[in-house]
């Protein structure tokens, strides 16, 4: 007997090509005002609880910590657990940021918020995702909350299951609305759960369709109450795009978990629903438990396949408005270009006064984001315009210093800057004099 077997609901190749991550972009090598060599944003911020929630600050030894909450729920009759992780850079950020719910929060949210902190804001590459504040939901009784009927349909007895509903309920109705008030936030929802949770992540797509815009279900026990969500599917249609992974292990091949994630995916392929993008991700060589990491990693990239313009397509601003404007519209909700495609664009330009335009777009909504002021900077030493030039290097590195863990190699690319440019080496004027 397998692990699946024993245990379907709690142990139970990507058809679509994800794109690998660009180099990190290169600036230009040729300066009007001397030579520099060419190679974001933070502030710890305390959430706002609203009624029945208290917050807490954890791992304040930590760049960036997440936070801890308690949640009066009138739905669910208890207070719950969340643990919330906002993007690098918040507080001095005017941008607003995509959910990302994630279920069993006890423990899958610290993959969770690691793995999208790395694909969303680790500066030694492009990032493959958006950045967004990731919320995880403490269970208190998971068989409950994240199954939709009372009758698993297998021999095994879930005394407490069928709660599915009620749960979404307190999901929609007390805490996205307090997630909402609280922050900063797009209307870009993600769903992530695994196992039950990834059966409660399917089927919130049926039973709560505007709830979600994405969902990612890692190895979902969609054999529960034979194969009830399946048959949620048919003849379904979605009135506005969503977005869906589902995930499994190789090693489960034989067990509940797999054959019924197969069945259903064989419906979606024969069967396509109207507006669901859906893709399925075998791992090689894990089981129920052991594919989480990696399901955490390559379903986000998957489920964010397009969020970098390919660098072929990105010559004009014109053509890169066009392309996000496309992509919010498939996607269901506003998408910024990220900042490396609007570096590149910006380098690309003849005229560096339409890259300073660029940059100055850029900043806007991210006035702390230290590299955008070191490429404005080059832009005007190109121009000749030095003093300009230095004060945005120095505003580049005031941004990085800023940041709870600064990037020493770009803090030393905006000190050189500052020294090159001005011919004095480190002055009483540099910012950064003594650190």
């Amino acid at each position: 007997m397998t692990t699946t077997d024993a245990h379907p609901g709690l142990f139970g190749a990507v058809r679509r090509r994800v794109r690998p991550a660009a180099a990190l972009l290169a600036a230009a090598a040729v300066v009007a005002c001397g030579d520099v060599d060419s190679t974001s944003q933070s502030a710890s911020s305390t959430p706002v609880a609203g009624a029945g929630s208290r917050a807490v600050s954890v791992g304040a030894n930590t760049p960036n910590p997440p936070h801890t909450l308690t949640l009066s729920s009138t739905i669910l009759g208890e207070t719950r657990r969340i643990y919330v992780q906002l993007p690098e850079g918040y507080a001095r950020s005017r941008a607003r940021y995509p959910v990302v719910v994630v279920l069993d929060g006890e423990w899958l949210f610290e993959l969770a918020r690691a793995q999208v902190r790395f694909s969303s804001e680790f500066a030694a590459m492009d990032p493959s995702i958006p950045r967004m504040i990731v919320v995880g939901i403490e269970s208190t009784d998971r068989d409950r909350d994240f199954t939709p009927t009372g009758d698993s349909g297998w021999e095994h007895d879930f005394q407490t299951a069928g709660g599915a509903d009620e749960f979404l309920g307190f999901v929609a109705g007390e805490l996205l609305p307090f997630v909402d008030r609280s922050y900063r936030t797009s209307p870009g929802r993600l769903i992530v759960g695994w196992s039950f949770g990834g059966l409660l992540a399917m089927y919130s797509a049926v039973a709560v369709p505007d709830l979600f815009n994405a969902h990612l279900c890692i190895s979902p026990a969609i054999w529960w109450d034979s194969d009830l969500v399946l048959e949620r599917f048919v003849d379904l249609r979605f009135d506005r795009p969503k977005r869906m992974v589902v995930t499994v292990g190789t090693g489960e091949e034989g067990g509940m978990v797999h054959t019924s994630t197969m069945r259903i995916m064989d419906r979606f392929d024969g069967d396509p629903v109207d507006n669901l993008d859906v893709a399925l991700i075998e791992i090689e060589g894990v089981g129920h438990s052991w594919g989480i990491p990696a399901a955490l990693d390559r379903g986000l990239r998957t489920l964010f396949r397009d969020f970098v313009m390919p660098e072929e397509d990105a010559a004009t601003l014109e053509a890169v408005d066009a392309y996000y404007h496309d992509l919010s519209r498939s996607w269901g909700f506003d998408v910024d270009p990220p900042e490396a495609v609007m570096f590149r664009l910006a380098s690309a330009q003849e005229d560096k006064e339409e890259s300073i335009a660029i940059i100055d777009r850029l900043l806007a909504s991210e006035p702390a984001a230290s590299m955008a002021h070191f490429y404005k900077g080059r832009f005007q030493q190109k121009l000749g315009r030095c003093d300009e030039a230095v004060e945005s290097y120095r505003e580049a590195l005031a941004a990085e210093q800023l940041r709870e863990a600064p990037n020493g190699l770009r803090l030393r690319w905006y000190r050189e800057a500052i020294e090159e440019i001005s011919g004095l080496g480190r002055t009483p004027e540099s910012p950064d004099r003594g650190v």
